[in-house]
């Protein structure tokens, strides 16, 4: 599939889900009663607009399957490809997209060849769909929590949904290689950090 959906022309099934996506949000939002004065909007609804709108992709069209278990790297599926909803509100921060073990094994064994994030800014409704594997330049990863972030404010500005952004597995895997020696390294360090302060705690208190 080479990082593409999984029709024969992968854009059509880009626009696919961004033209469904972007009919059914309005009658997701009144559902679940979205009110963006809440503090913190994204947190607070984003858990039931992202299950309502999945529950009616699927009822629309029976390509769409949720997971079989809870556990799962995906939200839902298209046909074989896996995607993760993202909605928040006024979208600068840096969100847990993924654990990173999950998209470097799953990768590396060949079992996928993209990861698709749905990302919805329930600020102004903007709709985006892109595929994570081409855009770990924007991501931080922390092995203290395992996740994969994205840095939102670096990737929304400079994100042109009708860019092909096609990379090849190699450049991939040399990325999420690079990605675990800087994380690996920033992890030993912090801990080693976190030792030496306790070390001095209990060497003040003898």
């Amino acid at each position: 599939m080479n990082g593409q959906l999984s029709n024969q022309d992968p854009k059509e099934d880009r626009e696919y889900i961004l033209s469904l996506t972007k009919k059914l949000l309005p009658s997701v939002l009144e559902e679940v009663g979205f009110d963006p004065t809440v503090k913190e909007p994204g947190h607070s609804y984003g858990e039931k607009v992202e299950e309502t709108l999945i529950d009616k992709f699927i009822a629309i069209d029976n390509r769409f399957t949720k997971p079989k278990t809870k556990r799962a790297m995906q939200d839902f599926s298209w046909i074989k490809d896996l995607l993760n909803v993202k909605f928040g509100h006024d979208k600068k921060g840096q969100p847990n997209m993924v654990s990173f073990n999950r998209l470097s094994k799953r990768y590396v064994n060949k079992e996928i060849d993209s990861y698709w994030i749905l990302s919805i800014d329930g600020k102004d409704n903007h709709v985006c769909l892109f595929n994570l594997y081409e855009h770990l330049d924007y991501t931080n990863t922390n092995l203290g929590t395992g996740q994969v972030m994205l840095n939102e404010s670096k990737f929304y500005p400079n994100f042109e949904q009708d860019r092909d952004y096609t990379i090849v597995r190699e450049d991939v895997i040399i990325k999420l290689k690079k990605i675990s020696q800087d994380a690996t390294e920033s992890h030993v360090k912090l801990r080693l950090e976190q030792e030496k302060q306790r070390q001095e705690m209990f060497n003040a208190a003898l």
